[in-house]
């Protein structure tokens, strides 16, 4: 009796999705708030706005040292950095809001997820948001587009269903 190689195919695609599925319900589901440390824990430069009326506004610095090596799930934007010939996405920056890194100037640090997908994924629209899943690190990262206070090397990416 012989399996066909379809057959495998089917079955390992259905095992990835349930453990990606179980992944996901371990997981501590997150808001980007929660990535934002509190006020008294980083530096605000400029507390007073009215200091200089041109200054960019102060965002709070810094990263939740107590998601370090946490499992989370995230909601949010895919900012694509590598795309293969085929179209997957295998390395791409989670922001909160669609549009984040392209237009200037990019959310804070602690705004921005550098992640890596285990299994890369079909690049259909950037304007669909996900749901991403995988151990948080509090890493600093810079890429082209902006710089990361957070990394994930997502073990599960999900559409996010509204």
């Amino acid at each position: 009796m012989s399996i066909s190689n379809r057959l495998i195919r089917r079955g390992l695609a259905v095992t990835l999705l349930l453990s990606g599925i179980a992944i996901a319900d371990d997981a501590r589901e997150l808001t980007w708030d929660d990535l934002i440390p509190d006020a008294g824990a980083t530096e605000q430069p400029g507390d007073n706005a009215f200091d200089d009326p041109f200054a960019m506004p102060a965002f709070p610095t810094g990263v939740v040292e107590e998601l370090n090596g946490v499992l989370v799930k995230i909601p949010g934007f895919v900012v694509p950095l590598e795309v293969s010939n085929e179209g997957k996405v295998s390395e791409f920056l989670l922001v909160p809001y669609f549009g984040a890194c392209i237009h200037y100037p990019p959310p804070p640090a602690n705004q921005i997820v550098y992640i890596t997908a285990e299994q890369p994924m079909d690049l259909e629209s950037t304007w669909e948001p996900i749901w991403a899943t995988g151990e948080l690190r509090t890493e600093f990262r810079e890429s082209d587009l902006a710089y990361s206070g957070y990394t994930m090397a997502a073990q599960a990416i999900e559409i996010y269903e509204y």
